[in-house]
């Protein structure tokens, strides 16, 4: 392995879970479900206390909550997907101290992808409208709809041409991890995020992420 930037040993790639790991959406995700409820009912809704639970999940999940009628569901549902794309953007936040890591990431020549539970054109955009489009090599959408970290891992190390031996997998939940350590890859518990699961190796700040990898190379075997 090439070594470059602080010359200590270190993964070609790392992946992310973008929409938990990267992105905050949960200001996003309760202006989004309060103003679709509000234009298909007429009634002002809070949704701050679902978003913690319910800001990766299919809007239908937290529109049952709110809604009993499955008319207006399917009205505030179509709603939801348009202002998702648009007005509520703007009310992405990006973890904090994340920007930083991802340059400290960069400066080591690390290669940076991440997968999403989003359709490709709807990530896109989050990512742009963020400032992070200029950190990831790849954003991996999920096939056909449906989350699916194995076949999305696979699908970054393809096409970027890394052994999953040689990359590292930062994300807050088991599911994911898992299917990182499956095929040989580091998993990173990324411990800054909401509802994290514990991990064997956990990060507690984006800050300390590339110290945390380089600490983990140099522990492996040459």
């Amino acid at each position: 392995m090439p070594l470059v930037g602080s010359g200590r040993p270190h993964p070609r790639l790392v992946i992310f879970d973008l929409d938990r790991a990267i992105i905050d959406a949960r200001p996003a995700f309760a202006y989004t479900i309060e103003e679709a409820v509000a234009a298909v009912t007429g009634r002002r809704v809070s949704a701050r206390d679902l978003a913690d639970a319910y800001h990766t999940r299919p809007w239908r999940d937290a529109l049952r909550i709110l809604l009993d009628d499955p008319h207006e569901r399917d009205a505030a549902e179509n709603l939801c997907l348009q202002y998702a794309a648009r007005s509520a953007l703007k009310r992405l936040l990006v973890f904090e101290g994340v920007g930083m890591a991802l340059d400290a990431l960069r400066a080591e020549q690390i290669d940076m992808a991440a997968i999403t539970r989003h359709p490709y054109a709807l990530a896109r955009k989050q990512v742009e409208s963020t400032g992070l489009d200029r950190f990831f090599s790849l954003v991996m959408p999920p096939p056909e709809g449906r989350f699916d970290p194995p076949a999305q891992l696979g699908e970054c190390f393809r096409l970027l041409e890394t052994a999953p031996a040689e990359s590292a997998v930062v994300a807050p939940g088991r599911f994911e991890r898992s299917a990182a350590e499956r095929v040989g890859a580091v998993a990173v518990t990324a411990a800054w995020a909401v509802e994290h699961d514990p991990g064997d190796l956990s990060v507690a700040a984006p800050g300390e992420l590339l110290e945390a990898l380089l600490r983990r190379w140099e522990g492996r075997p040459r």
